[in-house]
């Protein structure tokens, strides 16, 4: 189904979608147009056609403001939404493809912190969301009949503990425009320098919230020394603040959100969610976690 959206969408747009090839499926399903080195990313979720249209928004802004980012192609109105009278009715988005060159070298942490530093400085023109971090997770939650009975239990208690602690909270670096999941997985190490992707969570939010991905990259077997070399770059520590590790447990609890989504139909998918519910319930810390595209 998400091929033929894809599909449809590019002949909604005038593209001919002859080579169209799968990239990888998340949160959105991303496809290559190999001859119009078009990237086409398939949304998904209730509020998969505002998101899209922030991200679209956000980044024709920031290309006009000069910052990295990813571009969304021109002379198409976007998004084109596919099937909108079903329940099932998906927006697609278009990009121009990063030229990457070759032999791409990693983006690093303080690279990632001095984008995030200059992002923090810019005040958009327009009124975004604001935070509201759990609420895909609660979706996601509410809509499957996979998850257990004690987990689905869990993890709605979790919410609401959580969400009383952020309420409760303040954050010093304020509040202002963030990209809303800014890990190393969505910056792209093109021919120019790092490109930004992946804004479909853009919101005004504490700006501390684009700096807790740093402290998670150790769930996935990275080094503590990558949350030191983004903060340093950054030019900020606040993970001595009381609202810190708010964030951080709201940012690895909500990242189960998408496994959960996927579990039913891909078993990948299912295993991860399980070794993250059991880690985040027992508090374990140790545990490795695994990116499944």
């Amino acid at each position: 189904m998400t091929e033929k959206q894809a599909r449809a969408a590019c002949h909604m747009a005038g593209l001919d979608a002859g080579g169209l090839r799968l990239i990888r499926v998340h949160s959105n399903a991303v496809f290559l147009l190999p001859r119009a080195r078009i990237i086409v990313r398939v949304g998904r979720g209730a509020d998969a056609v505002g998101r899209a249209m922030r991200a679209v928004e956000v980044t024709r802004w920031l290309v006009g403001e000069g910052f990295p980012s990813v571009v969304p192609v021109a002379g198409i109105e976007q998004p084109v939404v596919v099937d909108s009278d079903r329940e099932d009715a998906a927006p697609v988005t278009f990009w121009e493809q990063a030229d990457i060159g070759p032999a791409p070298q990693p983006v690093t942490s303080a690279e990632l912190g001095r984008l995030l530093r200059w992002l923090h400085t810019l005040r958009p023109p327009f009124i975004l969301p604001v935070f509201r971090p759990l609420d895909r997770l609660t979706e996601a939650v509410g809509a499957s009949s996979w998850l257990s009975a004690s987990d689905r239990r869990w993890i709605d208690a979790r919410v609401v503990e959580l969400q009383r602690g952020l309420d409760a909270v303040g954050f010093r670096l304020g509040t202002g425009l963030v990209h809303g999941d800014a890990q190393l997985g969505n910056v792209i190490s093109a021919r120019t320098g790092p490109l930004v992707a992946d804004w479909d969570n853009a919101a005004t939010a504490p700006r501390e919230w684009d700096l807790v991905p740093g402290a998670a990259e150790e769930r996935f077997g990275g080094s503590p020394q990558l949350l030191t070399q983004l903060l340093a770059a950054y030019g900020a520590d606040p993970t001595a603040d009381s609202g810190w590790g708010i964030l951080r447990d709201i940012y690895e609890l909500r990242s189960v959100a998408a496994h959960i989504r996927r579990a039913p139909s891909s078993p990948p998918h299912a295993r991860e969610a399980v070794l993250r519910i059991a880690s985040l319930r027992a508090g374990d810390r140790t545990a490795r976690w695994s990116a499944v595209g």
